[in-house]
This record gives C-alpha cells, structure tokens and sequence, in this order.
C-alpha cells in the first residue's frame, strides 16, 4: 500500500488517453496527475506501480444506482445505512466504479405519510454524505434525487435540500409512468366532484384531465426556475420527458443536462449539442444494439455493476477502449460539471483503475486508484 503524501507512478504499456492509448508513466503527486512520461528518473523508480499488460483507464463515473434504494428499510439506521453502503461500494469499486451516484426517490403517493416519506429520504441523504467522509470509504459516494412533480411541495422540498448542500445531482419527472391510468386523479376531488356537483364519473374524469393538463403547464413555469436555481447551487439535473427539457430550453434558455433515454423517448431525435443521453447498460447488452450511442451518451449501471465490465468486454473491439471511456468517464463528468475528472490528464485528478483482459471472460479490474490513493490491487 502507497503512503500517505509520498508520490505514486503508474506504469502500463496500455495508458487509454482521449484519442490514442500509449506505454508510459503516470505521475500522481497528491490527488492529481501532474505529468504522463515515457520514461523517468532512476531515483523515481521505486514509486512505480506496475500494471505491465493492464490497460489504465479513467475511473468510470455510475451517475444512476437504485441500489440503496432497494436494500434500505423504513427505518433506515446509521449503523445499518453504513452496512448496506459498503456493499454497493465494494460492488461498484470492483466494477471499475470510483465515483457512484445513489438515487433516492422523493415520492408523494401517501398524502398522509408525506412527511414521514420525505424524513426517511434525507435521514439516507444524510448517512450517504456521512458515509463519504468516513475513512473506510473507498471511493466517492454522492447523492441522486428523483422526484415527480406533483405539487408546490415538492419542489420546496427539492430546494430545501438544495439549501442544505445535500444533492449532488437531481433528476425529475412531470408525468406519472404508473400503468394505472388512474395516478393523476385526486380522490377526493373524484367524490366532490360526484356529489357535490352531482357530475357522472365520465364527466368527473374530463375535469380531473383538464386539471392535470393545467397543472402540467404551470409546472414547466415552477421547473425552468427549479433548473435555474440547481445550476446555480451547482446541481446538474436530468429527466427521461424530452419534450418537457425541450420545451425549457426554448422558452426559457435554460437546459436540462442529460435526457434519460426510455422505450417512450428513444425514437425522438434529440438535439445532441444540447442534451447528453443517459442509457442503461444493461439495455445496451440486452439488444447488443451499438446504434444506441452516440458522442453525448453516458452509459450507466442501475442495478448490477458487474455489467459495466460485460459492457467493456463485449464492446471494446467494436468502439475502441478510448470512446468506452468517454461513455463511462468523460461524459458523465462534463454533464455533472465535475470538470477535474473523467480522463487521463495532467491537471486532473488521479482516479483511475486497471483492467485485465481475458479471452473468454470479462475483463477483471486488479487496481483501484482513487484520489491518488491505491485503494487496491490484485494479482491475476
């Protein structure tokens, strides 16, 4: 294991660099690579890590986990919280992962338990930044908040949280994709309506989807501002409704950064010089379909790691190592704006891990560096 504050070099024959890959030394002074040589001093040789063999890629950047979702309980704990995080971690740092982001739901489906819903949420917020700060943490862990807008509420919700420097990156969606047509209709307006009003259920229903056609409208007005003030508490934000982050972009200047691509969205052309493209990996390796990617696409892990390395190993001979990266890597780091981050480059900081290839097998990752810190290393 590499000391403290004494300098790391990183040897491979394979560096994988923006546009080309090469044989050389990387040397990491601190968290950042200060120079990338072909070749060294003497007295700097006994700082060389040797991955002869290895490729050295950038540390992919999983912008969407639902993984501590899922394992989380009601109640959720510290303790428990601690426990389950280590898990994804390792799960993801094996996978090549030095940077996750865990998606937590804002929901509002029990009018009743809203207040409860929204303590549990940042009671995980809260343990999830708790948990990267603490020295057992062996990569960065951040913060993903989906939310349905379904009410002012939620979007003071979303600010408060904003507020309090909990999220570092926000995803929202305006229309329900429940199956039950039925999610939008407020229940006890449905009974007023009915008996109040004396309206027929069909009658009720036309007011009930007029209402929501109006609440719709006035929430892209409250969205566009929501967007402004992420960006400006520097907070990038994603949505799988293109035309809902078209439409602000058009009458309002302001971007939504990354379009998540679903079934309901894929044949729309959107408008690559303005969105970056979210795809799910495992959609890519259940259609082997490469057409789906294009420059501005992040490919990203949702529920099963180990995916990205099946994506690597599947796809590489077909792409190229160097555009894998910048689907993994350098992508995803310029949509969240983490400007520092997602190449091989002097100036930027050093997380970057080591891919063995196989023959007949996934690639295997035997080594990790995160921040300038070699967090692991395996011998194959």
């Amino acid at each position: 294991m590499i000391k403290g504050d004494e300098m790391v070099i990183i040897y491979s024959d394979k560096i994988v660099l923006q546009d080309k890959i090469q044989e050389g030394y990387i040397k990491i002074e601190g968290d950042i690579i200060s120079s990338i040589e072909k070749d060294i001093r003497d007295e700097e040789r006994k700082y060389v890590v040797d991955y002869s063999g290895s490729y050295i890629m950038p540390g992919i950047i999983n912008i969407s986990s639902s993984n501590m979702e899922k394992k989380e309980t009601l109640s959720p704990s510290i303790g428990s919280s601690m426990n389950k995080l280590r898990e994804i971690e390792y799960a993801y740092a094996s996978s090549g992962v030095t940077t996750v982001y865990h998606s937590l739901y804002l929901t509002e489906k029990k009018i009743k338990n809203m207040d409860e819903e929204k303590t549990k949420t940042i009671e995980l917020i809260n343990n999830i930044k708790k948990y990267d700060l603490h020295p057992s943490s062996i990569i960065d862990n951040k913060t993903h908040l989906k939310f349905q807008i379904k009410s002012i509420r939620t979007m003071d919700d979303v600010k408060f949280l904003l507020d309090e420097k909990l999220l570092d990156f926000v995803s929202y969606e305006i229309k329900s994709h429940d199956k039950d047509n039925r999610v939008y209709k407020d229940q006890y307006m449905q009974e007023f309506m009915q008996t109040s009003l004396n309206l027929t259920e069909d009658m009720a229903d036309k007011v009930i989807d007029r209402i929501k056609q109006l609440r719709e409208e006035s929430n892209i007005d409250e969205l566009a501002y929501l967007i402004k003030y992420a960006h400006f508490k520097g907070v990038r934000v994603c949505t799988p409704e293109y035309s809902s982050a078209s439409k602000i972009y058009n009458e309002f200047k302001d971007t939504t950064d990354i379009i998540k691509i679903t079934k309901d969205n894929n044949k729309e052309d959107i408008q690559k010089d303005v969105f970056f493209k979210l795809i799910n990996v495992s959609r890519i390796l259940s259609c082997n379909d490469c057409s789906l990617v294009d420059e501005n696409t992040i490919i990203s892990s949702d529920r099963k790691p180990n995916e990205l390395l099946v994506f690597i190993g599947e796809m590489y001979k077909h792409m190229g190592l160097n555009k894998i990266s910048k689907y993994l890597s350098k992508n995803p780091a310029e949509a969240l704006g983490l400007s520092n981050k997602g190449e091989i480059k002097e100036g930027y900081t050093a997380d970057l891990i080591a891919l063995k290839f196989f023959e007949e097998a996934e690639p295997v990752v035997v080594g990790l560096i995160k921040d300038g810190k070699l967090k692991f290393n395996i011998n194959v």
